[in-house]
């Protein structure tokens, strides 16, 4: 199954990514995806940083589409879109700079995207919405996530790799503020139980959804038998402490061949 099929998405989807533990992995496979359909215009970016890394194997593909201007930016990205070519139409919006010595892309403001949803500017958006410098799970600042308001499919990415960790800092980013929201103290090993707190808690995984939009929970890197199994136990327990706001939880790995391993949906009754 495609990532795409397992998130059900319509003919017009805009797609933010929130979380950690491979978030930027699903996003890139995603994309991937995205960008073999021919007849669809797909603009990729974020609304924090990411390494400019991760988006060059699209910017090689297609093109960067930088500036400060919207009206001159917008011109770019409907010129590109007309163009005629063998592959996809996955346009990558943003701005390379400079962070800690890091080169990263920023993207555009949040308005901007939500005006370019407004008037059809592209089918699909890719959005990467948070950032949790590579740690398997993270706890949201209050600042994050930068979630645009056009969102309908929400995508809240957690590694099950984070089970029996310790809470701490180089385990969980933002471990302090994981902890005030689960009732875990730091030092203490991570359980089931801590983690689905963190994925039902009004100000944590899916926090700052908006109103409309389809939350689906990924846990992520479920690689063997013994994985998936943890994470079927982690989906039944939030099934357990928030079964409604979340239309369904995708077990999966997003760095394997095969990302999709298992989609529990949400049962809709009369």
């Amino acid at each position: 199954m495609l990532i795409s099929e397992a998130l059900n998405l319509k003919e017009r989807a805009f797609i933010s990514f929130v979380g950690a533990g491979g978030k930027s992995t699903l996003f890139k496979r995603l994309a991937e995806e995205m960008a073999l359909k021919k007849s669809k215009r797909v603009i990729l970016t974020t609304t924090t940083k990411m390494y400019a890394l991760q988006l060059d194997p699209f910017v090689k593909k297609g093109r960067l589409i930088e500036g400060h201007n919207e009206e001159t930016i917008r011109e770019c990205i409907e010129k590109y879109f007309s163009l005629k070519r063998k592959g996809g139409r996955l346009a990558v919006v943003g701005e390379k700079m400079e962070d800690k010595g890091e080169e990263k892309v920023s993207g555009p403001p949040l308005y901007w995207l939500d005006k370019w949803w407004e008037d059809k500017l592209a089918d699909y958006f890719l959005i990467e919405a948070d950032g949790a410098a590579g740690r398997p799970v993270k706890a949201p600042a209050s600042h994050e996530p930068v979630i645009p308001l056009s969102t309908t499919n929400l995508v809240g990415v957690i590694g099950i790799d984070a089970l029996g960790l310790s809470l701490q800092e180089e385990n969980v980013f933002r471990s302090q503020i994981f902890s005030q929201l689960t009732g875990l103290n730091l030092g203490e090993k991570i359980g089931i139980e801590a983690l689905s707190l963190l994925i039902c808690h009004p100000e944590g995984l899916f926090k700052g959804v908006p109103p409309g939009c389809r939350c689906h929970l990924f846990i992520n890197k479920a690689e063997n038998a013994e994985d998936q199994k943890r994470a079927e136990e982690l989906t039944f327990q939030v099934l357990k402490i928030c079964p409604r706001g979340i239309s369904d939880i995708i077990i999966g790995a997003a760095a394997q061949n095969e990302v999709v391993a298992e989609v529990i949906r949400k049962v809709k009754t009369s």
